[in-house]
């Protein structure tokens, strides 16, 4: 196994680790669980969205690019900004109930979005 496919498996794998947290999360949140409150659910979050950060950085730099050099790229950036913000909104900041579930599901399409970009290397993901 290359370094590049050694890091593609991590990056993948923790995507797949972060997107599933974040639902857990949000449904947590939608039935008032005190699980959300655990130190585990505020910290393992952070783990794995820095190891999927860093196999990101890791793989641009073996390929030599930015990420803004790919149209296909430059949709996850800035769809993956939204997402964050979005996720903010529905699991901190957001005050009414509708706020937080409306967020939590916006940021899953998102997610899902980012997903299709990755998969087709297309900005227009499953909108194409």
């Amino acid at each position: 196994m290359t370094p590049f496919e050694l890091l593609k498996v991590v990056h993948v794998s923790s995507a797949v680790l972060s997107i599933g947290g974040f639902a857990l999360r949000g449904y947590w949140m939608l039935r008032g669980n005190e699980l959300l409150q655990r130190r585990m659910a505020k910290t393992l979050p952070h783990i794995v969205d820095t190891l999927l950060l860093g196999s990101a950085i890791a793989m641009l730099f073996i390929w030599q690019t930015s990420p803004f050099s790919l149209d296909w790229l430059t949709a996850k950036v800035l769809a993956l900004l939204l997402y964050i913000g979005l996720g903010m909104v529905a699991l901190r900041f957001g005050k009414a109930r509708v706020v937080r579930i409306t967020a939590w599901l916006l940021a899953l399409a998102v997610a899902a979005y980012i997903v299709s970009v990755a998969l087709s290397k297309s900005a227009l993901g499953f909108f194409a």
